[in-house]
């Protein structure tokens, strides 16, 4: 089995049509009812498209984004896999009870690294939702192959997923995590020549931002850089309106105090400023994959440019983290992103590696406690959510 993601900009960049075939490519995947970017599509050995698979994520499509889309392919092959493996070999349209009691065992206590509940409870969603489309919609077994109870359990569910330990960080222990973890500096504040990071300012502002204006992940990582904007004159905090980043793309409105927007200022004049002077020529050369912009509405925080040779107006506030990350704007150098946080190539931040900061950080909160035999006590694990929980001292 072979299977692909749709790209329209893989096809834009990469596209070529063998010879003889009279198809302009480009044309073909941005016309009207094309496939959406991100859309898993599956081949069989004979080449042609695979079912029942194509059908399902087809469905699923049209409601999840490409992220999703991505877990729940990977999820289902590895399934699906599994199923063929057997002996004798099984798929998923003649799967009984016992093979995916077999498979639940085989991801929970037979792999090299068995999966914890919360991992098994999404590959349990990904099966669910396939017979759900597969018995309800597809009509393609008459049935479910499982037993489902009336308190909705059944051979899939296994483990408790419910997180009991919230970690809380104390003021002090926040500090020391700033300053030593994502700074880099010693327990008395000097520099640590052996440090290696040209985004101490970054890293600190947006942590600060997260715990002072109570910012998920989600939501800091992608905000717009005229969004936040600079300090005011009366040092009066500034109000950001959320929605389509914000938790379920529910609206709110978040606040963020004067000490927070001075540090991001400072990062925006020095690191950001340096870091987007450097990638600008780079985004240039991929300027087709972007949404450039050349007309911003401050007053109606609204967008307008081309997305992809098309002219588009966008409000800012419904706009999502992967538009976002793509938002470019014409600046003295080139090309430069319109996102707040940017890492050395000039683009968003991903979610992955924000937490990779993280960990880094606390790691070496850990080290430096050890080094100099320090009485603070750092909890064992730090996550970026953490920081929503910090309480005075």
């Amino acid at each position: 089995m072979d299977y692909f993601f749709t790209s329209r900009d893989k096809v834009r960049r990469f596209g070529a049509i063998a010879d003889g075939i009279d198809l302009d490519s480009l044309r073909y995947v941005t016309r009207q009812r094309s496939l959406k970017d991100g859309t898993p599509f599956f081949l069989g050995s004979d080449m042609r498209p695979l079912e029942p698979h194509c059908s399902f994520f087809l469905e699923l499509a049209k409601t999840l984004k490409a992220k999703s889309l991505q877990d729940y392919t990977y999820d289902f092959l590895d399934f699906s896999d599994f199923l063929e493996s057997l002996d004798p070999p099984s798929d998923v349209l003649s799967a009984v009870e016992d093979d995916l009691l077999a498979y639940r065992e085989h991801c929970t206590e037979h792999r090299d690294e068995p999966m914890s509940p919360a991992i098994w409870k999404r590959r349990r969603v990904t099966i669910r939702s396939y017979y759900d489309w597969a018995v309800d919609e597809a009509k393609l077994p008459d049935r479910r192959p499982y037993y489902r109870r009336p308190n909705g359990r059944d051979v899939l569910s296994w483990g408790a997923t419910a997180a009991l330990d919230v970690r809380h960080l104390t003021y002090e222990q926040w500090r020391f995590l700033d300053n030593v973890g994502l700074r880099g500096l010693l327990p008395d504040g000097s520099a640590d020549p052996s440090f290696r990071s040209a985004h101490t300012l970054r890293n600190s502002s947006a942590g600060n931002l997260s715990i002072t204006a109570g910012l998920r992940l989600r939501e800091f990582r992608a905000l717009l850089d005229i969004e936040v904007g600079a300090p005011r004159r009366d040092g009066t905090a500034k109000e950001v309106e959320l929605q389509e980043i914000a938790k379920f793309g529910l609206p709110r409105t978040v606040e963020i105090q004067d000490a927070t927007l001075r540090d991001i200022d400072w990062y925006r004049r020095t690191e950001r400023a340096a870091t987007i002077r450097r990638a600008s020529k780079n985004l240039w050369r991929r300027r087709e994959e972007f949404f450039v912009v050349d007309d911003v509405n401050m007053r109606q925080m609204k967008l307008r440019g081309v997305d992809r040779g098309r002219r588009r107006t966008r409000s800012i506030k419904g706009m999502d983290a992967d538009l976002r990350a793509r938002t470019m704007i014409e600046g003295e150098h080139g090309l430069e992103p319109m996102a707040l946080f940017v890492g050395r190539h000039g683009r968003m931040l991903t979610s992955q590696r924000w937490e990779q900061i993280f960990l880094d950080a606390h790691a070496r909160t850990l080290r430096i406690i050890e080094e100099y035999d320090l009485a603070l006590e750092m909890p064992h694990q730090v996550r970026i959510h953490d920081l929503r929980h910090i309480v005075s001292a």
